[in-house]
């Protein structure tokens, strides 16, 4: 089914979305990269994690965050942009989707993690090149449900090592965690989209029963 464009309510601001609406009760709400350096919802990233998804059956939403495209706003400085996570959130459950999943790319990365810590709840949390070595992380952790973190080696925001320091110190169960990297692949994953996509259909097809049916 083709996406459909929406607008998302954010406070006093709205918010340009795109939703790709299928049966079931799944959905996953997608974020894309810093808003400053060109991140959008049309990122190679943000479109591949809404293709892996989608070929699972799932609905998906992805959004500009304020100030991007054709989104009302301006650069909140991370505050506005969990505002409008949380927005989008609100939206993609509004069709009586109740099994939420969360994918958020680099610096969306980070805003995911902000939602969780604002009250969120997913069903599973994809992170991709979350940059640990460019945003601090400092408060935020991960939920005790499936997660999936992506990163290429050559990755110039976020070390191996960063990224293993960072996850040894969130106390998530090991049987809840698949850490991926990709060798020779930098923060942008141009020419690595596929094997990203594998990545995260295998995660999300090996989820345990009962939270990807």
């Amino acid at each position: 089914m083709a996406e459909t464009e929406i607008t998302i309510p954010s406070g006093d601001i709205l918010l340009e979305g795109r939703l790709d609406a299928a049966e079931g009760s799944q959905v996953a709400v997608l974020t894309h990269p810093h808003p400053l350096y060109g991140g959008n919802m049309d990122n190679n990233v943000v479109w591949t994690l809404k293709k892996a998804v989608r070929s699972l059956g799932w609905t998906t939403l992805r959004y500009n965050s304020r100030g991007v495209g054709r989104s009302g706003g301006s650069y909140g400085d991370g505050e506005g942009e969990t505002q409008d996570f949380l927005a989008a959130v609100r939206r993609a459950v509004e069709d009586g989707k109740n099994t939420l999943h969360l994918a958020g790319y680099s610096y969306g990365a980070w805003i995911a993690l902000k939602g969780v810590a604002a009250g969120v709840t997913p069903a599973s949390l994809i992170l991709v090149s979350p940059p640990l070595d460019l945003i601090a992380f400092q408060g935020l952790s991960l939920p005790s449900v499936p997660c999936c973190i992506t990163l290429g080696t050559k990755d110039d925001f976020c070390r191996v090592v960063s990224l293993e320091r960072w996850v040894g110190s969130q106390g998530v169960p090991q049987e809840l965690l698949t850490v991926k990297t990709i060798p020779r692949c930098d923060h942008f994953y141009w020419g690595w989209e596929s094997a990203l996509a594998a990545i995260v259909e295998g995660f999300l097809k090996g989820m345990p029963e009962g939270v990807a049916d």
